[in-house]
């Protein structure tokens, strides 16, 4: 029987007086594309942190494929796409990809690095200072970096905030082509359709933990919606 790619039993996370999660029961499936919503302040930076092994519980148990998130081998199956880049602007687009192959370990690194910058529409400015880039660029760039490695499960942090049109487009087609190889994927998004459009599952984290966790295939975005709605009163 296959572990979970992921299971997190009573995860609590707080920051001196002020709570972030409370009592996070939650098993992803490998190969599950898992939508999170919620509000601003909800947690849900937070729950990544904490699944990719950047913060710790302050209770509760986290086991990656069975394990510690924060064991090296666990850590080199997950990538972040999130606000924070890990780019060096001083280096050109192929060095900083040289440099994240160097550390994963890449095999066959330079027709790797060329199929990623290929697959985000960069191959014209891989040898450009990355800090010569816009915006939307060095978020292409940051995709390229996360896919680099192939890892088995993708945790994006509301990757689509600031892109244009061409880099959101091309996030959603190597999304759908991550889906269809199997990866787990956790999106946080306040895209309902896209969302709906992508996921397999959903989850509403609001006032600190899991308050629906539903089926994609189960409903509309108006419905979820209508929940996310629901529980953001739900406190008041």
């Amino acid at each position: 029987m296959l572990l979970p790619a992921l299971e997190l039993t009573k995860v609590s996370k707080d920051f001196g007086r002020i709570i972030a999660l409370r009592n996070i029961d939650l098993t992803i499936q490998s190969g599950e594309f898992v939508s999170i919503l919620g509000r601003n302040g909800a947690g849900k930076t937070t729950l990544l942190n904490i699944i990719s092994g950047v913060s710790k519980p302050s209770s509760g148990l986290v086991e990656l494929y069975g394990g510690d998130p924060a064991d090296t081998e666990n850590k080199s199956k997950l990538a972040v796409i999130s606000h924070e880049v890990f780019l060096y602007n001083n280096l050109t687009a192929t060095e900083n990809l040289e440099y994240y192959a160097s550390i994963y370990g890449v095999k066959d690194a330079e027709q790797r690095i060329k199929d990623v910058l290929q697959s985000v529409e960069l191959m014209h400015r891989r040898f450009d200072l990355v800090g010569t880039f816009s915006r939307g660029m060095t978020q292409r760039l940051t995709i390229a970096r996360a896919l680099l490695h192939e890892p088995s499960l993708l945790l994006l942090d509301e990757p689509f905030t600031g892109l244009d049109q061409l880099a959101i487009g091309i996030l959603i087609s190597l999304l759908r082509k991550q889906k269809e190889l199997g990866r787990t994927i956790l999106l946080t998004t306040h895209d309902l359709h896209t969302a709906k459009e992508l996921s397999q599952r959903y989850l509403i984290l609001e006032k600190h933990r899991i308050l629906h966790d539903g089926l994609m295939a189960d409903t509309n975005p108006d419905e979820i919606r209508q929940k996310y709605f629901s529980s953001d009163r739900s406190g008041e």
